[in-house]
């Protein structure tokens, strides 16, 4: 069948008008099957996987990190089908700094492929526009290539030849390999970490230079809690591709959850240094530095490629809100960064900034529970426990079962004198699991 495809420039007009400069950060959701034959599930995941590791290649574009994609689908309960809730996914990615998340829809018929794309607004929650492209199951590269270039031209976004060489380059060349890869994208998306495993290995047998499929495999192991192989995984990656930034930036991740913060500051420095503008891994590298004790020696820590300044660690907080600093100036609705520059703050007992970036973090997400959940301690901690009370019902408000919340209140309360609703925090937190609030019930004396 002759290759037939109608281009989203004229669907995209409306976008450009939108946003004449591109400053966009864009999260692509997996594309729902709408002819509801399970067996071609797996292109809906594939396509996304595949248009979002496209466009990373952009230096002008910002796109959902997968960690963070997976928080949405959890929050939208993703199903087998593809179906989204946009409505949720919307108001879940404005948490994440997102401004345009891609939704898609796609049909099989026979051996041709359709494909349908629509644009959020995060903001206005409207739909911008629509667009279709049509085409042999065989091009399916071709379509992706062909959404991308349109994409980015109808942004303004001028691509240079390396870039524009970049963006066509596919995960793989084996179309029964790329099957495989989306296959396992599609199970990981649903939790399914030992299936997804399976599938990327049938990919990496069909073709052992698949990168991609290390990297996805190695964050299923990571998911399982097998950080060896996780790592492991990666490094497969990176020996195939040095220039795997999200890989080292994953690397980091999985050693940071070891408790090796050196080793991840080392990785996330090296992803930074591939990709000056990855927020997220200024953010990561940040919270690691946060975690790590108290040394008296110089630090030297990679910003950007060439520049390398050298501070003496006190806590590793200063460094850590300059890192998340960073981050948000290149992602100003980065809500996680700026509650995580609030815990920074919140160590080094400035409660005042802290609670400062806990409330741009609500602002940004106003159903962030544990940053109403901090701003109640910082507000404990500064004395002023009505107003800590105030926030720790909001995160409760959120999230009705926080035990962590429950627990917080009931010694605010007890700070108070007021100690029948103290008790009876405190019991709520019990039976919710709080180990501390056992300990304070089960105490002979409690210290308010």
């Amino acid at each position: 069948m002759q290759f037939q495809t109608k281009l989203l420039v004229a669907a995209f007009i409306s976008l450009l008008m939108a946003y004449p400069v591109f400053a966009k950060n864009i999260a692509v959701m997996p594309f729902e099957n709408i002819t509801k034959d399970a067996d071609k599930n797996w292109i809906g995941a594939g396509f996304a996987e595949t248009l979002t590791t496209k466009l990373c290649k952009v230096k002008e574009v910002n796109l959902l990190e997968r960690e963070q994609l997976s928080k949405i689908l959890d929050e939208i309960k993703f199903q087998k089908s593809g179906l989204v809730d946009e409505s949720t996914a919307v108001q879940t990615g404005k948490m994440y700094g997102v401004d345009v998340m891609v939704f898609g829809s796609y049909q099989v018929m026979g051996d041709t492929l359709r494909v349908s794309a629509r644009f959020v607004d995060v903001e206005t929650r409207k739909v911008i526009d629509t667009a279709e492209t049509t085409g042999d199951m065989a091009d399916i590269f071709k379509l992706q290539d062909n959404i991308a270039f349109s994409l980015m031209d109808s942004l303004k976004v001028v691509l240079g030849e390396k870039e524009k060489q970049e963006v066509t380059v596919n995960p793989t060349e084996d179309l029964t390999a790329y099957q495989w890869y989306s296959k396992g994208n599609d199970a990981f998306n649903l939790k399914l970490y030992n299936e997804a495993i399976e599938c990327y290995q049938e990919a990496i047998n069909l073709d052992p230079k698949h990168a991609d499929a290390y990297d996805n495999m190695g964050f299923a192991y990571y998911r399982k809690g097998n950080y060896d192989s996780a790592i492991e995984m990666c490094e497969k990656a990176i020996s195939i591709n040095p220039e795997y930034a999200n890989a080292y930036d994953n690397m980091g991740v999985i050693y940071a959850h070891k408790g090796d913060f050196d080793k991840a500051i080392e990785m996330y420095e090296k992803a930074i240094s591939i990709n000056p503008e990855f927020a997220e891994a200024y953010d990561n590298m940040g919270s690691a530095y946060a975690k790590k004790g108290n040394y008296d020696k110089a630090i030297y820590v990679n910003i950007g490629k060439d520049k390398s300044i050298a501070y003496t660690k006190k806590g590793n907080y200063d460094k850590a809100i300059e890192l998340f600093e960073k981050a948000i100036s290149i992602n100003p609705e980065y809500a996680d960064a700026y509650f995580n520059m609030g815990l920074a703050y919140d160590y080094k007992g400035n409660y005042d900034k802290a609670i400062e970036m806990y409330e741009k973090a609500v602002s940004i997400n106003t159903k962030y529970a544990a940053a109403y959940n901090n701003m109640g301690s910082a507000y404990d901690d500064k004395g002023n426990h009505d107003k800590a009370i105030e926030m720790y019902e909001k995160a409760i408000s959120i999230k009705p079962e926080y035990a962590d919340a429950y627990f917080n209140m009931g010694v605010s309360y007890g700070q108070q004198g007021n100690y029948d609703k103290a008790i009876s925090c405190l019991k709520k937190a019990a039976i919710l699991g709080s180990k501390e609030a056992q300990k304070y019930l089960t105490a002979k004396r409690i210290n308010w």
